[in-house]
């Protein structure tokens, strides 16, 4: 029995291996068998979303920034504010130490010439008047009247001096001691400071635009300004929902609304034409965006969901119907008419004529 046992051990092993070899040419003549149904090149329709948008690339900035520029030509003595803080209007920013400006100057000087000739000739009339008064060819009433005369000009002569060594020290009698300090004109944020204390700053007038201490911008009021080509252009309308992305900000979308759409074309270097455009942000709370970042913004003009597509690439035409190519059964191929909707530019939308377990072949 001993003896009969490895035998009988070593046929069973035989018949084990001869099984598993059966099942390994089978797998593979099954596996080879599903490969060659499946036409090369071929693809089912596949159901998905399809978006009919156009893309606009631009930049964030804030709806109005605002330059703070001082009321008085000055030299910066301090600046209490710096980039990212948040104010209030009527906070103070910077302190000025104030100077005249030439044309100021000049001003209280030709005052004060002036002043110093009528003082002049009042005190030369109350000469002649007290000379002809001791003649009594003057009464005490017109004497008195030019001696008036006499100190109200020189009280006007005092005050046009009194002017003039204020203006040269840096201040006039129609500026307030609260004009040296520049303060907030609006609630925002400041976005940048320009200029260093030490340095010389003026007010804006005529002929000068001033100096702009700091910009301040109200952070939660954003525009995505950016720009299209006219096909899209024409397509736009005021009140389009857009959905804005920022690089900066991965993963995170914004909600806008279309607000503006130039008039008028600008001309690229490319010599094309492209069209303006200005888009309300809905800023997120607890999400700080800041000013100039990238964005691209997304105007969809049509959605579908969970329709059948296939590849437009694997269309064909007579004259302005479309139709493919579907395999009907090995080696055999049938032309099939259909009746196409959306497009994304790669698939488009089969409303008729194929169904989701037809091999649809390229052309």
């Amino acid at each position: 029995m001993s003896k009969r046992l490895p035998g009988i051990l070593m046929r069973g092993l035989f018949v084990v291996s001869l099984l598993i070899g059966v099942l390994m040419i089978g797998t593979r003549l099954l596996s080879s068998a599903t490969v060659s149904s499946v036409p090369l090149g071929a693809v089912t329709p596949t159901r998905t979303t399809l978006q009919d948008k156009a893309i606009a690339a631009g930049r964030v900035v804030p709806r109005n920034e605002v330059k703070v520029k001082p009321q008085v030509n000055g030299i910066l003595e301090d600046v209490v504010v710096r980039p990212g803080q948040w104010v209030k209007k009527g906070d103070r920013l910077a302190k000025l130490r104030l100077l005249a400006s030439p044309v100021d100057i000049n001003v209280a000087q030709s005052e004060l010439t002036r002043a110093k000739m009528e003082l002049d000739r009042a005190e030369m009339e109350v000469g002649r008047r007290q000379r002809l008064h001791d003649q009594r060819f003057v009464s005490d009433s017109e004497l008195q009247d030019q001696q008036l005369r006499q100190q109200l000009a020189k009280e006007k002569f005092e005050a046009a001096k009194r002017d003039l060594e204020l203006r040269l020290k840096g201040a006039s009698k129609q500026v307030a001691q609260s004009i040296n300090e520049v303060r907030a004109t609006v609630d925002g944020m400041v976005l940048e400071r320009l200029v260093d204390v030490g340095d010389f700053v003026i007010k804006s007038n005529d002929l000068n635009e001033g100096t702009t201490i700091v910009s301040l911008a109200d952070m939660n009021q954003l525009l995505f300004k950016g720009e299209v080509e006219e096909v899209v252009a024409g397509r736009l309308q005021q009140g389009m929902p857009l959905v804005i992305t920022i690089g900066a900000l991965p993963g995170q979308e914004f909600e806008a609304e279309l607000e503006y759409i130039a008039p008028k074309a600008k001309k690229t270097d490319q010599g094309r034409n492209t069209f303006e455009i200005h888009a309300a942000i809905k800023v997120k709370q607890g999400i700080f965006v800041r000013a100039g970042y990238s964005a691209i913004a997304e105007v969809i003009f049509s959605r579908h969901e969970n329709v059948l597509t296939v590849p437009e690439s694997h269309l064909l035409f007579h004259g302005t119907q479309p139709f493919v190519k579907v395999q009907t059964a090995p080696e055999h191929t049938e032309e099939r008419a259909i009746i196409t909707g959306l497009s994304d530019g790669i698939k488009i939308e089969v409303v008729e004529g194929l169904r989701e377990t037809d091999w649809v072949m390229i052309p």
